[in-house]
């Protein structure tokens, strides 16, 4: 992030609700609301154009921003790493077996959570960036994923990608795993988007 913010950029990383610093518990639902939080409170600060901000979202949080980009048409582009298309070909078919999954790898951190098993899980279920994608457009979308992704196969970028509208990208990194944040080319790409990727697809549009 650092070298972005060299360049010029202002930036803004967050980590949803039950991961990292952040308190709570993971929740699909609850995740939708922690993306709109940060993008308004991106778009209310000084010196940031509301009419220029960019959301580049791993993961699950890649399913959450494409349903937020296509109901709220604020971002001017959208980047989504190792994104899954389906989450139901990833996921233990027993709610109870995630549930207790999370709590022992801590994202899950309240004895009593989730108070509804079955509509917390059916949150994962209801993802489906893929639906959500075709209403992103015209906002440039590029699906990024690792040929290697042990969690999330490359077929799902593969979906997205069909999925998604005119102007869009897709870029495999060779031998990439999941965690494209641990991956030194990632930076590379997301610079790469930001000042030749997306600057080309917007001028095509015109």
């Amino acid at each position: 992030m650092e070298e972005l913010i060299s360049e010029g950029y202002c930036c803004a990383t967050f980590n949803f609700r039950g991961c990292g610093l952040s308190e709570g518990n993971i929740d699909m639902r609850g995740w939708h609301s922690d993306l709109e939080a940060v993008v308004s409170k991106v778009c209310d600060t000084p010196g940031v154009d509301p009419a220029s901000v960019h959301c580049v979202a791993f993961s699950a949080g890649g399913a959450i921003a494409a349903r937020y980009a296509s109901l709220e048409k604020r971002f001017s582009s959208l980047l989504l790493m190792a994104t899954p298309e389906n989450f139901s070909e990833i996921l233990p078919t027993d709610p109870a077996v995630l549930r207790d999954h999370f709590k022992r790898i801590g994202v899950i951190r309240d004895e009593h959570f989730p108070p509804d098993l079955g509509a917390w899980y059916k949150g994962f279920l209801d993802l489906e960036p893929a639906k959500w994608l075709p209403f992103v457009s015209p906002c440039p979308v590029g699906i990024v994923h690792g040929d290697r992704d042990e969690v999330v196969p490359k077929e799902h970028a593969e979906k997205l990608f069909a999925a998604a509208c005119l102007p869009k990208k897709i870029i495999m990194i060779d031998g990439a795993a999941h965690q494209l944040r641990k991956d030194p080319r990632t930076i590379g790409i997301i610079r790469q988007w930001l000042t030749k990727d997306v600057p080309r697809m917007s001028e095509s549009r015109h």
